[in-house]
């Protein structure tokens, strides 16, 4: 927290931070360097809603035990570029009771539309909740099927599709035509997404003792709150209220791109966005071996010269090589690809595998805390786990798309490559409420809960025999209407579900055979414990299901219905 008790304390409005203003990025940042050069203890706003227009983020940058306190201003974003705040090289800052949003009168982030019809060639969308769409240069990112009763992404038997940018044509104030064979029908609804990954909420590098409090996000046109490079000891804590809106965030609640970790999440709401709820991992490189000492690397983030680096098997097993950059060069006219020089000689992969994962230890991402939050009603996943040393405590899951919790690490040939594994995870005291309702599975089959790996593309049923994601405890949790397995649980070792509920009094439309039970596949030592079915006909055959291939030492005892 901030300690700076003779600063002084300065008002925005007297660098013209105003309702008045028709842009308040520049005054905001004028405000900033200014506490910044005479090392003020805090920046006040003011109540009332300032609009931010300009292609400039505001940027806080080298501030000490500083706080920015909002006094529940409310900052209405309308631009084409750029983030919204940038943070950088920030220690014991504070910033507070402030609302983010987006000019939705004249630009949407995304709307609900009902199909009026669909014929060969074409579909007709209708904007009901609009007289006339305000924006007629409109864009189409995304689309996915939308519940009527819960207000949100995620139906049985819904679609999530891009149908593209083509043929797109107002017939009316408020009726789109888009050219598309999309097995769409007349009379369902839909969320369309207009902007996807565009421009971050609150973007964050490199700062420490970093606290967020009270802080709204209704609308952004990217991740809400994003994080890279050596970002360490931070929090978010609790906000309170919201507009009703189709959408808050475009893109994930929160991601990590990369960081120095020492996190903790409490007491907050992550609802209604366009991805995942929370993201934690390092970016990896797939990597194949050019010279003695050098490697071709496709990464999103390459290692700096002087960053320690371990390099793995392409099954994600050791290699035993600890190695530092000596040089990185981008390749030329090859986005995200570089030429990697190690101080030390490269052995040959493995028979089959066309080359290595690099690992960045000069980032982990782990000692995470994520407790008493409500993370509901979201597009794709509740969680993506990919780091060391995280409890998952007291929160509550609801309607989460694609599934509450993956514990993953993966990579792929020419894109994203995420995670140094995962392992001591507990995952303890949670509720989790009709999860997956879109069905999204592995093996053909949908899972609450996902452990597991992607190796060379993603998804992939490519699994690994080494355990990269180990010492993973679920206990006493509730899990209510499953929509297929409890946990598809892979690639693992000590892996323990004990003295968990489970409760399924809701039928569904496709009534899988193996509701409610476990599959395990190249694991060892997994233990399904101690927990408790409570008697449901929508639940045959409660059980566990397991490839005995390819596992070791499986133990289910005590288990009661």
């Amino acid at each position: 927290m901030p300690d700076n008790p003779h600063g002084k304390i300065v008002k925005a409005a007297d660098f013209g931070f105003s309702e008045f203003a028709a842009d308040n990025v520049e005054a905001l940042n004028r405000a900033i360097e200014h506490c910044r050069k005479i090392k003020a203890a805090r920046l006040e706003l003011s109540p009332g809603e300032f609009r931010m227009t300009i292609d400039w983020p505001v940027l806080m940058d080298g501030l000490c035990d500083f706080e920015l306190d909002g006094k529940g201003a409310s900052l209405i974003y309308q631009k084409k570029q750029r983030s919204n705040f940038r943070i950088l090289n920030c220690k014991r800052v504070a910033i507070r009771n402030l609302n983010m949003d987006w000019d939705w009168e004249r630009d949407p982030l995304g709307s609900v539309a009902r199909v009026e019809q669909k014929k060969d060639g074409f579909i007709d969308f209708c904007f009901f909740e609009y007289d006339r769409f305000p924006r007629r240069d409109i864009r189409i990112l995304g689309v996915s099927g939308y519940d009527a009763k819960t207000g949100s992404v995620g139906i049985e038997d819904g679609l999530d599709i891009d149908l593209g940018q083509r043929g797109l044509k107002w017939i009316s104030d408020n009726v789109l035509r888009v050219e598309t064979d999309a097995p769409l029908e007349a009379g369902e609804l839909y969320r369309l997404k207009h902007y996807n990954y565009d421009m971050n909420g609150f973007e964050m590098e490199d700062n420490h003792h970093l606290t967020f409090e009270d802080i709204n996000v209704h609308g952004a046109a990217g991740h809400a709150f994003c994080v890279q490079g050596h970002q360490q000891y931070w929090q978010i804590v609790p906000p309170a209220g919201k507009p009703r809106r189709p959408i808050t965030c475009t893109a994930d609640h929160l991601h990590f791109y990369r960081s120095n970790g020492f996190f903790k999440l409490e007491n907050s709401e992550f609802s209604f966005g366009g991805d995942d709820c929370l993201n934690v991992h390092d970016t990896t490189g797939f990597s194949v071996k050019t010279g003695k000492n050098s490697l071709r690397v496709k990464t999103m983030n390459a290692p700096a010269a002087g960053s320690p680096v371990e390099l793995r098997h392409g099954d994600y097993s050791p290699i035993g090589l600890l190695a530092t950059v000596t040089a990185v060069k981008p390749v030329e006219n090859t986005y995200g690809t570089f030429d990697v020089v190690l101080d030390r000689p490269i052995p040959e992969p493995l028979k089959g595998e066309r080359g290595f994962v690099l690992f960045d230890r000069s980032y982990g991402s782990r000692n995470i805390l994520i407790r008493n939050n409500y993370f509901h009603d979201n597009r794709a996943r509740g969680l993506l786990i990919l780091t060391d040393d995280v409890t998952i405590e007291n929160n509550r899951f609801f309607h989460n798309q694609m599934g509450a919790i993956k514990i993953e690490t993966g990579y792929t040939l020419h894109s994203w490559c995420e995670g140094y594994g995962a392992s001591n995870i507990v995952v303890r005291g949670n509720r989790f409420d009709t999860v997956n309702p879109q069905d999204v599975g592995n093996d053909g089959m949908s899972r609450d809960i996902f452990i597991g790996v992607y190796l060379d593309t993603d998804p992939s049923s490519r699994r690994t025999d080494y355990p990269i994601l180990s010492n993973i405890l679920f206990e006493n949790n509730i899990f209510k209407d499953t929509f297929g397995l409890v946990a598809f649980i892979s690639s693992a070792g000590n892996v323990t579900f004990r003295n968990n509920t489970f409760h399924n009094p809701t039928r569904r439309k496709m009534p899988y055979p193996y509701r409610g039970e476990f599959y395990v596949t190249d694991a060892s030592n997994v233990k399904i414990v101690n927990n408790r079915y409570i008697s449901s006909p929508n639940v045959p055959k409660p059980g566990v299901m397991l490839d005995s291939r390819t596992t070791h030492n499986i133990i289910v005892e005590g288990n009661t219905v």
